[in-house]
């Protein structure tokens, strides 16, 4: 397994002229927030449960909690900025990046409302979305099944 921000890092380097991770602010209702911190994210929460509807175990150790814009990782979210501006190299291997590489690119032309009305469908984060006050965390494993099941076609498509 590998820590958020690992994986955050690995994305963020996938697009150097930071096209698709931007600083845009967003201001949505009462609520403003980066672009670029949105869509990571999802890619973060859409590898987690795209990983374990095909391996069965978890690629990211970090809890995702639920926050009104969906599933975070809390010490990206909170990091975004940090993180963005000092993009290091990953240390992963290559099964993983390659892994990586298919999620960047199946999601890569989808705005980051659409990211959003995604993951707005987990199980887990209807579960306990009328608790975001308080930032619940997600209990993933428990989903696998319905990950199986809701992923199978991004799965067969990708080739994972």
């Amino acid at each position: 397994m590998f820590e958020a921000k690992v994986i955050a890092e690995y994305f963020l380097a996938k697009d150097p002229h930071k096209v698709l991770f931007t600083d845009n602010i967003i201001v949505n209702g009462k609520r403003k927030f980066y672009e670029g911190n949105v869509r990571l994210n999802k890619y973060l929460f859409l590898s987690q449960v795209v990983y374990l509807a095909k391996y069965g175990k978890s690629l990211i150790s970090d809890n995702f909690v639920v926050y009104e814009n969906g599933p975070v990782v809390e010490n990206v979210m909170s990091n975004y900025q940090t993180i963005y501006a000092n993009v290091k190299n990953a240390n992963i291997d290559s099964e993983t990046k390659m892994f990586l590489d298919k999620i960047y690119f199946a999601l890569e032309n989808a705005s980051y409302d659409e990211l959003i009305e995604i993951t707005h469908e987990d199980p887990e984060w209807i579960r306990l979305s009328d608790k975001t006050y308080n930032a619940p965390t997600m209990n993933l494993e428990k989903n696998i099944e319905e990950y199986k099941h809701r992923y199978k076609g991004l799965i067969e498509a990708l080739d994972l």
